[in-house]
C-alpha cells in the first residue's frame, strides 16, 4: 500500500503557504514586491490544494483555512467603526469570503466534468466575475500590481480586467502542466501558452522602458484643510466659517509665495453650509486673482435640508471659477446622506507658464472606475483627484486610481489626507509619493507635477471590449451551468435504472 503521508504533507504545507501569502500584505502594506507576488503565490498554493482533494474533510480543511485567511487579510477596514457597523461588516467579510471560494469550486467542477479550454479559463472567468459583480474595487487583484510596471501597461489595451485575469489565469496554467507533467501534448500547449503570458511582460517592458521622459512640469501645491481639530478629536465642533477663510488665505498666500501655480486641497477640505459656500468661493476667487494661482478647492456642503455635497471647484488664475463638480459615484453605506453629482467630468482648457493644458477633476471614489474616467474629456493632461484616505485604505486607494489613469492615458495628480499623495505618469511611473498620514494640517506641500498625456488603445476600444470580458464570463458560466444539468439529468437516469432494476421479476 502506498504511502500518502509525505505528499499530504506537501500539500498542507501548501496549503498554509497560500494562507500566509494572502494575509501578509495586510501586516505590512507598504512592501510593494510583497503586493506584487502575493497574489500570484496565494492563488497558486490553493489552487494546487483544491485540485488534488481527494476526501470531504480536505475540503472542509481547505475552506476553513481560506476563509479565516481572506477574514484577517480584509478585517482591518473595519478601522475604529462603533461595534454594531463592526458586526455588520464582519458579516459582509464572511459574504465576500464566501464569494472568493467560489472560483475555486468552479474550478473543481471543470476539472472533473469538462475538457478542452473551460478547463484553464474557469478560474479567471470567475475571478472577473466576483471582482466586477460582487466584490468590487477594493479586492481587485489588479490594484496589487500597480508596482509591476511591465504588466500593468497592458491596461492601456484591454483595461485592468485583463490583469485580473492573468494573475489568475497564469496560476492555472501552472497547476495544470504540474499535475500532468507525464503528458508530452500537455506540457507542450502549456509552454507556449506561458509563453504568450510571458510576451505580455516583455511588450510592456519595452512600452515602460521607451516611454518618453516626463515633460513640461509645473510646480503645484496642496493642502488637507482646516479639519485639525475634526481630526484629533471627532466630538470636536467643524472649523466655523472665519476658521475656514483664515486656513485658505494663509495655505494659498504661501503657495503662491513659494511658486506653486496651482493649489489643491483634498476631499471635504472645507466644510460649509450653503451660505458660506458662496463667501468663501469669493474669497478663493479673489486669491487666485491676487496671486496669480489656479486653485482647485474642495468642498464638503450642507444646504438647508440637511443634504450634503462633496464637491470641488476650479479657479483660473484670473479669478474666475471654471467649472464645479460633484463626487458621482458615492461610497455605498458610508455616503448614504450625500446627494450624487450628474456625472460629468469637468474639462478646464488653460495655459499655465506658457503651455496649453487641459486638466479635468474628479473627487476620490470616483477614480476608481476607469470606464468612468474615460468618459472625461480626450485631450485631458493632467487629472486631479483630491481625495481622503484613512489607515486601512492608505496603500489601495492610490493604486486604483494610479491603474486607471494609464488606462486613460493622463498624468495623475492625487492630493489626499491621511494617506499617500502621489503623482503618476500616463505610465504608471510615480514621479511624487508622500505619506500625508498624520500630517501636519497646516503644512502646505509641493511636487512637480508633468503635463503630458498619452493616447491609449483602450480609450478607443474599451466600450467594445466591456461587452467581450462580459460574453466571455457568461460563455464559462453558461457551460458550468450545462454541466451541472447533465450531472443532475445524469443522477436522475440512474435512480430510474436502479428503480426499474429492483422491479423487474
Amino acid at each position: 500500500m502506498q504511502n500518502n503521508a509525505p505528499k499530504n504533507r506537501i500539500r498542507t504545507a501548501l496549503l498554509l503557504a497560500g494562507a500566509l501569502f494572502l494575509i501578509l500584505p495586510r501586516i505590512n502594506t507598504e512592501d510593494n514586491v510583497l503586493f506584487v507576488l502575493s497574489p500570484w503565490i496565494w492563488q497558486t498554493c490553493f489552487l494546487f490544494y483544491s485540485r488534488t482533494i481527494r476526501k470531504k474533510r480536505e475540503w472542509l480543511l481547505f475552506g476553513f483555512v481560506f476563509l479565516t485567511a481572506v477574514e484577517i487579510r480584509y478585517l482591518h477596514f473595519l478601522g475604529d467603526s462603533e461595534a454594531y457597523y463592526n458586526i455588520v461588516s464582519i458579516l459582509l467579510l464572511i459574504v465576500l469570503a464566501l464569494a472568493m471560494f467560489l472560483p475555486f469550486l468552479l474550478d473543481r467542477v471543470f476539472l472533473m466534468y469538462s475538457r478542452g479550454p473551460f478547463v484553464l479559463l474557469a478560474f479567471p472567468a470567475m475571478r472577473i466575475a466576483i471582482e466586477r459583480f460582487i466584490i468590487g474595487q477594493q479586492f481587485n487583484l489588479a490594484l496589487s500590481q500597480f508596482g509591476n510596471k511591465w504588466l500593468i501597461q497592458s491596461v492601456a489595451v484591454l483595461g485592468d480586467v485583463f490583469i485580473t485575469f492573468m494573475v489568475a489565469f497564469v496560476p492555472s496554467v501552472l497547476i495544470w502542466v504540474l499535475l500532468h507533467r507525464d503528458d508530452r501534448k500537455i506540457i507542450r500547449t502549456g509552454r507556449i501558452v506561458l509563453a504568450a503570458c510571458a510576451l505580455v511582460f516583455v511588450l510592456g517592458g519595452i512600452r515602460y522602458h521607451t516611454a518618453p521622459d516626463p515633460h513640461d512640469p509645473v510646480l503645484m501645491a496642496y493642502a488637507s484643510g482646516p479639519q485639525k481639530t475634526y481630526y484629533e478629536d471627532p466630538s470636536e465642533e467643524d472649523p466655523d466659517y472665519n476658521e475656514n477663510a483664515a486656513y485658505l488665505r494663509k495655505t494659498a498666500s504661501e503657495a503662491a509665495a513659494n511658486g506653486a501655480r496651482l493649489m489643491a486641497y483634498a476631499e471635504e477640505a472645507f466644510m460649509v453650509t450653503g451660505d458660506e459656500r458662496d463667501r468663501l468661493l469669493n474669497e478663493a476667487m479673489d486669491l487666485a486673482k491676487e496671486n496669480d494661482l489656479f486653485i482647485l478647492i474642495c468642498l464638503d456642503t450642507e444646504d438647508e435640508d440637511g443634504n450634503y455635497k462633496n464637491e470641488a471647484v476650479f479657479i483660473d488664475s484670473e479669478g474666475q471659477q471654471l467649472s464645479e463638480y460633484a463626487k458621482t459615484n458615492l461610497i455605498p453605506v458610508i455616503e448614504d446622506e450625500y446627494v450624487a453629482g450628474d456625472g460629468v467630468i469637468p474639462s478646464n482648457y488653460v495655459t499655465i507658464d506658457g503651455v496649453d493644458r487641459v486638466i479635468s477633476y474628479t473627487v476620490c471614489y470616483d477614480a476608481t472606475f476607469s470606464k468612468y474616467l474615460l468618459t472625461m474629456d480626450e485631450k485631458t493632461d493632467l487629472f486631479i483627484n483630491p481625495s481622503w484616505d484613512w489607515d486601512e485604505i492608505d496603500d489601495l486607494n492610490y493604486r486604483m486610481q494610479g491603474i486607471s489613469a494609464i488606462a486613460g492615458g493622463v498624468v495623475l495628480f492625487k492630493p489626499t489626507v491621511d494617506g499617500w499623495s502621489i503623482v503618476s505618469d500616463p505610465f504608471g511611473r510615480v514621479t511624487y509619493k508622500e505619506n500625508t498620514l498624520r500630517m501636519d494640517y497646516d503644512q502646505v506641500y509641493y511636487t512637480s507635477v508633468p503635463g503630458a498625456r498619452a493616447d491609449t488603445l483602450y480609450a478607443e476600444i474599451y466600450k467594445i471590449l466591456t461587452p467581450l470580458w462580459t460574453i466571455f464570463v457568461v460563455v464559462i458560466l453558461a457551460e458550468a451551468l450545462r454541466i451541472l444539468i447533465t450531472r443532475i439529468r445524469a443522477r436522475r437516469t440512474r435512480k430510474a435504472s436502479a428503480a426499474s432494476s429492483t422491479q423487474d421479476p
